[in-house]
């Protein structure tokens, strides 16, 4: 059974510091700010018994500088648990889509990977990488923010991977997940 959703943070929700990867801290980008409709989006899910938690590939910005930004856009008490790679400007750190970063996530959560929804932009990291471990994903599939390089890449299903076209079709399709996930544990 679903118990919790985990989000990708930029473009899924919230813009992109100029140059589009965080070479300082998140928390000195003015120009970040909530995607539309966000904030309802957060909360209807909160509303829906789920839990909520960050899982974002970045380069420069640590778990708290995250957790900072999410604060200064309040929204930070909608989230369990925050986790920020540091990555992308290291290949040796693990980041998503590696199985690692992932484990992690759902070692603090204490859950399953069943037991969760994974939502992000990124097919090749946040769908694939979720894919790998047997969790569900939406794909946030606007092409303002969607970004797919590898088209070869197979996937399983079950664990469901369903797109949407914007932020605010994410809770019927964490609901229809959630009814997908209770009709096979019941067979």
């Amino acid at each position: 059974m679903i118990s919790h959703v985990i989000w990708d943070l930029g473009e899924t929700l919230t813009t992109p510091p100029n140059g589009k990867i965080d070479k300082k801290p998140l928390t000195a980008y003015p120009e970040i700010q909530l995607r539309a409709h966000v904030p309802e989006v957060l909360e209807t899910i909160r509303q829906m018994g789920i839990k909520q938690s960050i899982l974002s590939n970045t380069a420069t910005s640590d778990s708290a500088i995250v957790r900072e930004l999410l604060n200064r856009l309040h929204i930070l008490d909608k989230f369990e648990y925050v986790y920020a790679t540091q990555s992308e400007l290291e290949p040796d750190i693990p980041e998503k889509p590696d199985r690692i970063v992932y484990d992690h996530v759902l070692e603090k959560l204490a859950i399953e990977a069943d037991e969760a929804v994974m939502i992000g932009n990124t097919w090749d990291t946040d769908i694939v990488g979720a894919n790998r471990i047997g969790m569900h994903a939406i794909w946030l599939q606007n092409p303002a923010v969607s970004v797919r390089k590898d088209f070869d890449e197979k996937v399983s299903m079950p664990p469901w991977i369903l797109p949407v076209w914007d932020m605010e079709s994410v809770p019927k399709a964490v609901e229809l997940m959630m009814e997908c996930s209770q009709s096979g544990d019941r067979e």
